[in-house]
This record gives structure tokens, C-alpha cells and sequence, in this order.
């Protein structure tokens, strides 16, 4: 499925509760590469926002006001510096007390994860008194770092689950490899020497490599998944599965600076053997 198709799908997922009136107060979305969460989520708002129902969101004056982000029943919350404080939460506490004219009223938590004690806690009690009408979407890559308490009081849609990705022999390999207590010590050289030297196409493989991950770890908490190779993986823990999936998503990030590739390979490969270690 494409990304389109999975952005088609989590929509119609919303859409479907909506019409039938089966909302949940509140959503995790893990989106795991899903690079266009934003224009999905302001999609989404437009669905419970718009007089219309958000059938036609061409010159229509509230789907004008989300988009630009000033809509009064709809906020977005993202991390001020490295985390999400409990001030924000508790700004958009006082935003909702006041009188509305919609008869919902949506906030987006974005990078969920980077909830601190004091913020996480906050949040909590607006899952657990949630109130009529509004609903809540968190957000973050990767479900398995955020808080379970939080989790456990949301409809949690999957994307990562919602894509199929024809994964190379190659790619499965290599993963193996980097995975493998057998073979710890690669040929930097061969690796840098291969179609992954460069920054664009070394993204494309680490988005490969954590796109499989994702759905191997579905399958070890016993989700039913064709992935071809499973087998290759047998030893792999859960625990050690969502470490490599953060260093991942944590080295993808690096690649957008301007950095020396090679050091950055090398760093890369040091800490996927510090996990079998």
C-alpha cells in the first residue's frame, strides 16, 4: 500500500467512526515514516469542523482557519525546544473552557513522546475525565516510546502496519547482518563502496530496514504478518528490536545536517553492535 493509499485509509478509518458516531475521546496515531501526519491531521479537523462535514474544503471560510492554524477549536501541540511542557497542556485547558459554536473540538499532540513527567501527567487527566466533544490525537513515530499509561487510554491506529513494501533481499540481509551476534564486524569499505554510500539512498535503506522492524515486532507480540526472511530474525528480542528502531529513526535525523558520512557510518554501525553486546 502506498502512502497515499495508508493516508486514504486512517482518514476513512475517522470518517467511517464519525458518520456512524463510534468516536473515541482519544487516538494514538504511530506514524512511523509517514512524512505528511500535519496536512492528515488538518484533513481530519476539516471532517468535524466544517459546516460541510469537510466534503468541500475549497472557499470555505473554517477550513480557511485551520489552515492557517487559528481555528479556535482546533489546536496543535508541538514540542517547545526538546519537550513537550506542562504549560502548553495546560494553555489549551483554559483555551477549552470557553464557549464554542462547533460541536467538537480537537488537539494534536505532535512527537508525543517527548512528554516530560510533569506534561505526561497533565494529559493523563484529561484522558481519563475526557470531556464531551473533545477528542485528542497523539502523535509519534514509534508507539514503544511513550508512556504505556497513555496508550493504554487511546484507539492506537498502526500505519506502519497499514503499508507492504516489497523488501529486497539485499536490504534483509544487510539487517541481518547488522543484527546478527555472528557477524558483528562488517567491511566498512563494501558498504561505503555500495549503492547505500549515498545520504539520499542510505535514508531510503534505513526507512526500508525500520519499516521491517516495525512489522517484525508486530509479528513477535503475535500479530500475523507475511514478512519474507522472518525466520532470519528468530533470536531477535522485542527489546532489542525497539532499540534498533530508535537508533534508526535517531540516525536518519543526522543525515539531514551536513555531516562527514563516513564517521557517521561508522558511529551508525557501533551502536547497532552495542545492542547485541
Amino acid at each position: 500500500m502506498k502512502e497515499h493509499e495508508v493516508e486514504e485509509k486512517v482518514y476513512g478509518m475517522i470518517q467511517n467512526q464519525y458518520q456512524t458516531q463510534k468516536l473515541s475521546h482519544a487516538y494514538f496515531i504511530e506514524k512511523g515514516n509517514y512524512a505528511n501526519i500535519e496536512m492528515l491531521m488538518k484533513k481530519i479537523a476539516k471532517l468535524f469542523l466544517c459546516p460541510k462535514n469537510g466534503e468541500h474544503f475549497n472557499n470555505c471560510s473554517t477550513c480557511d482557519l485551520i489552515e492557517k492554524d487559528i481555528h479556535p477549536d482546533f489546536k496543535e501541540i508541538s514540542p517547545e525546544g526538546n519537550m513537550i511542557k506542562k504549560e502548553q497542556l495546560l494553555n489549551l485547558k483554559q483555551l477549552f473552557k470557553t464557549t464554542s459554536s462547533s460541536n467538537y473540538r480537537l488537539y494534536v499532540i505532535y512527537e508525543a513522546d517527548k512528554l516530560n513527567p510533569a506534561s505526561a501527567n497533565t494529559i493523563l487527566k484529561f484522558l481519563e475525565e475526557p470531556e464531551q466533544g473533545i477528542i485528542a490525537f497523539l502523535i509519534a513515530d514509534n508507539r514503544y516510546q511513550v508512556l504505556e499509561t497513555l496508550l493504554s487510554r487511546c484507539q492506537i491506529i498502526n500505519m506502519p502496519s497499514l503499508f507492504s513494501s516489497d523488501f529486497s533481499d539485499e536490504m534483509i540481509n544487510l539487517l541481518s547482518d547488522l543484527t546478527s551476534s555472528k557477524k558483528i564486524y562488517l567491511d566498512f569499505k563494501e558498504l561505503l563502496d555500495s549503492s547505500f554510500s549515498l545520504k539520499e539512498s542510505t535514508k531510503d535503506l534505513l526507512d526500508s530496514m525500520e519499516l521491517y522492524l516495525h512489522q517484525l515486532l508486530l509479528i513477535k507480540i503475535g500479530k500475523k504478518i507475511p514478512l519474507p526472511k522472518q525466520e532470519l530474525f528468530t533470536n531477535l528480542t522485542e527489546d532489542s528490536i525497539i532499540k534498533y528502531i530508535a537508533i534508526l529513526e535517531e540516525e536518519k535525523k543526522k543525515l539531514t545536517y551536513n555531516i562527514n558520512y563516513k564517521l557517521w557510518l561508522d558511529h551508525f554501525l557501533i551502536r547497532f553492535m552495542e545492542v547485541i553486546s
